[in-house]
């Protein structure tokens, strides 16, 4: 007990001058024996945490410096293993004996020491207990982190002695090569990886995480924000810059050697996560065969500004008539937000049909309808979804079709609608709204727009708003819905509805499926052998110019909808996992830089599915294939076994854990090491993160997209440099070239007016009045003015020199971007007037010593 010196308290002089010697060493025994029994319990977790995730702390792996071989090895992990059980056991011996010493002392304590001494000492001793606990907690979480990455001291039990080694994936089941070009081992190896991959960033994203915590804790009270900036700030000055990078240099240069291929499209596969490459004329050609369908119609130009410009006085109308807060504030981020981008179309590819078609998608992102669909969509959706035959998910169906009983002449077939979004009849569906709304007796909670306001709105998207790009061309779709819209499914899932309603009133009882279960355009019957052709061809006739369904029957006696594997056994339907012939059994990498709740969560996933689908006679081995899919992802087996077992536990268990609500949530960038330190002060201060992951394979390779030039995006932090040294910081929502141009403008504003107050004044003709355009202001006024609205111009009156303007940062959040301005003005000379909003000094010291706010020069 030598290892815990007391502190030096002023209590402990006090019990010596009130009780005497003999107390004062009681206290201190308290003392000792309390924190060694806090460290000891710290140590026990961490142990058992590394047994129970399969990994062997570094003081228990053996080195051995002879020749090694298998049996060597084996031995040496044993060995290892042994002592990591034997050191555990010797802890629970430990904390055993500690409790009873700090039993024996306070019960001594409690009968000599006065009431009021010994509710201090038990306060001091909890305090320090807690701070070394959490010192400890801090270390070992950063030592179990730093284990998890390296994977080569993954032991096996005692019992899977004889466990197959894990098996490489397939590469040429992940990657497609369909191009003309060859890719080298090191490209495969790095595309296998998947393109959600995430290389491990080299620097803490100090500036992103400060900003988002500024304006995460802007409605929290000030004290406890104060405290959760001060601990981030610890946690930040102690992070590990450049930490161990999960790609080799040579995975390094092969990602620039893939940017760099000009003639190759990579891009990722319609279904199954696999990467496909394919030639950019061909991948040219084929888009250029979705344009031979006459919905596609192309245009001159870009309709991105009439139609910003259109909708702004839609919305201006409706807000104005309804006063409904949503639409107001989805008015101003469009008024504000000039630069909103053309809805973008690009191709997947379906490896799975002849030919390999693509697959039309829309990206909508940051269009100038993308936050109205989404509004839309929440005031539609819960006017869906109420039919018996409508499915939820994968587990409502399985769950539906347990009770089926099957007949001799029973056939199991499934319906797919062909092109279901493009196909989809705006204006007949836009009537079917209308009817629903009607009968809605709720939307006054969702919403105060009435069904006017709101058909008026989908029309306007689904119509003026249906448009897109690609390349440098323009084109217009003229019916049917967008492909990326979030407004498209819950459109579709109307016009099914009424599809499906139509189909059963208007035909016979003995013609119909037996049982129907739809999930949106995909349709699961079972039906009369020698009926399913009737009923395609009575589906088919409903919109014929419109709509045209195909079907699948079952083969030997199996059938596949959505993931699900329908098994016909005598009278009974069984169900296991259904993963199509191209799957590629690719999930997020174990090595990517995500953090581990998420790959946590991926494993966790694939087990609940497992639970829910499989019947049991084939649970077991769809749990295996789950372990050998995960272990070839790079997962350490015990990871994966340990949360199967956890997932059967709690299956078993019915038990419905209380949630905790916290109002404070920050949304922060995860930085390995950094981020489990962030959820532990989480844990503790009682508040929630949620991270964000940084640029995926598929930002950086993915090649089937337009990528705009970095000067060329909108959302950033400027810096307008003189000749002179002098520099103005600033932030735009729109691009650099707009803001600088509109700085210009004052400028020139300025200079115009200084040129005619210099000009020599002509006699004013006050008999006579002017006809004709008004007169100019004058440039007194205008000087005044111009100087008043910027500091640039301020400046350029004084100093001659050229102005060049370039981007610090991007950020397309304004509220993150204000902080960002905030914090380069700060710790920068500049000319601005203000230092933009209010941030914490806290951050000082971290960005001081970090330099992450500095500008060169």
């Amino acid at each position: 007990m030598n290892n815990h010196p007391v502190t030096r308290h002023p209590i402990f002089k006090f019990i010596l001058s009130a009780h005497g010697a003999l107390c004062l060493q009681a206290a201190k025994e308290l003392e000792r024996s309390s924190l060694k029994l806090t460290t000891t319990l710290g140590k026990l977790t961490f142990l058992l945490k590394c047994r129970d995730a399969g990994l062997l702390p570094r003081c228990f792996q053996m080195k051995w410096n002879h020749a090694q071989n298998a049996q060597t090895i084996r031995l040496l992990k044993s060995t290892g293993v042994s002592l990591l059980k034997a050191t555990i056991r010797d802890h629970r011996r430990s904390i055993a004996h500690l409790r009873d010493a700090c039993r024996h002392n306070a019960v001594f304590l409690s009968a000599s020491v006065s009431f009021d001494l010994l509710s201090q000492l038990h306060r001091h001793i909890k305090n320090v207990c807690a701070l070394t606990k959490m010192q400890q907690v801090q270390t070992l979480n950063k030592r179990f982190n730093a284990l998890y990455c390296s994977q080569s001291w993954e032991f096996r039990r005692s019992n899977n002695k004889n466990r197959p080694v894990p098996s490489k994936p397939d590469i040429d089941k992940i990657v497609v090569n369909l191009s003309s070009s060859t890719l080298n081992n090191t490209e495969k190896d790095i595309l296998a990886k998947g393109l959600n991959f995430v290389p491990t960033p080299k620097d803490i994203p100090i500036l992103d995480i400060i900003s988002s915590v500024e304006h995460g804790l802007s409605r929290t009270s000030p004290f406890k924000a104060a405290r959760i900036k001060a601990s981030l700030t610890n946690i930040l000055l102690e992070g590990r810059q450049n930490p161990t990078p999960n790609l080799s240099r040579a995975e390094q240069q092969a990602i620039k050697g893939l940017r760099s291929r000009k003639d190759t499209i990579i891009t990722k596969a319609d279904k199954g996560n696999v990467v496909v490459l394919l030639d950019r004329t061909v991948y040219m050609q084929k888009i250029n065969e979705l344009f031979s369908n006459k919905v596609y119609r192309p245009i001159n130009d870009d309709p991105t500004p009439d139609v910003r410009l259109r909708l702004l006085a839609l919305l201006d109308s409706f807000v104005s008539e309804t006063q409904d807060p949503q639409l107001a504030y989805i008015r101003q981020h469009i008024f504000y937000f000039s630069n909103v981008k053309c809805p973008e179309l690009y191709g997947l590819p379906k490896i799975h049909k002849p030919g390999v078609p693509l697959r039309p998608v829309v990206s909508s992102i940051s269009s100038a309808t993308s936050k109205l669909c989404s509004y839309l969509k929440d005031i539609i959706k819960p006017l869906t979804g109420k039919r018996n035959s409508h499915v939820k998910n994968c587990k409502d169906f399985c769950s539906a079709i347990k009770s089926v009983n099957l007949k001799q002449d029973s056939l199991m077939v499934s319906y797919d609608v062909k092109d279901l979004f493009t196909s989809i009849p705006i204006s007949c569906t836009l009537k079917l709204l209308e009817d629903l709304f009607k009968t809605d007796t709720s939307r006054h909670l969702r919403t105060k727009l009435n069904p006017f306001h709101i058909l008026k709105l989908v029309s306007f998207c689904m119509k003026e708003g249906n448009y897109f790009r690609f390349q440098d061309s323009f084109f217009s779709q003229q019916d049917g819905a967008p492909m990326g819209s979030p407004l498209s499914p819950v459109l579709a899932e109307v016009f099914m509805e009424h599809l499906e309603e139509k189909a059963f009133t208007s035909i016979s009882t003995s013609d119909a499926p037996i049982f129907f279960k739809r999930y949106v355009d995909d349709i699961f019957a079972i039906t009369t052998v020698g009926k399913e052709e009737t009923f395609l061809e009575h589906l088919n006739s409903l919109y014929p110019t419109k709509i045209k369904l195909t079907m699948e029957k079952e083969v030997d006696n199996k059938l596949p909808f959505l993931d699900v594997l329908v098994i016909k056994q005598g009278n009974n339907l069984k169900t296991t996992v259904y993963r199509k012939p191209t799957h590629s059994d690719r999930y997020l990498h174990f090595t990517s830089h995500h953090p581990m709740a998420v790959k946590r969560g991926i494993v966790k996933g694939m087990v609940d599915r497992a639970h829910a689908i499989c019947d049991p006679t084939f649970l077991q081995s769809e749990l295996k294939h789950i372990t050998h899919t995960l272990t070839a992802n790079g997962y350490p087996n015990q990871l994966v076994n340990s949360i199967i077992a956890k997932c059967a536990r709690d299956n078993n268990n019915t038990n419905i854990k209380n949630s905790t609500t916290n109002n404070t949530v920050l949304f922060l960038p995860y930085y390995n090491g950094v981020g489990e330190r962030i959820l532990k002060l989480a844990h503790s201060l009682n508040f929630k993160v949620r991270f964000t992951s940084s640029h995926t394979l598929r930002s950086i390779v993915r090649s089937d997209k337009i990528k705009v030039p970095f000067a060329g995006r909108p959302g950033v932090v400027y810096n307008i440099r003189c000749g002179c040294n002098a520099s103005y910081i600033g932030e735009t929502g729109n691009t650099l070239l707009d803001r600088y141009k509109r700085h210009m403008s004052n400028v020139g504003r300025y200079k115009e007016a200084v040129r005619r107050l210099k000009e020599p004044q002509t006699p004013a003709r006050t008999s006579t009045k002017r006809r004709g355009r008004p007169q100019r202001e004058q440039p007194q006024k205008i000087i005044a003015e111009t100087i008043k609205a910027s500091a640039v111009v301020e400046h350029s009156s004084q100093c001659s020199h050229d102005l060049q303007p370039s981007i610090i940062c991007r950020e397309s959040r304004l509220h993150l971007r204000r902080v960002k301005e905030a914090l380069f003005i700060r710790n920068n000379r500049t000319i601005n007037r203000d230092k933009g909003v209010e941030v914490s000094a806290v951050w000082d010291t971290l960005i001081s010593k970090r330099k992450c706010c500095s500008l060169p020069g």
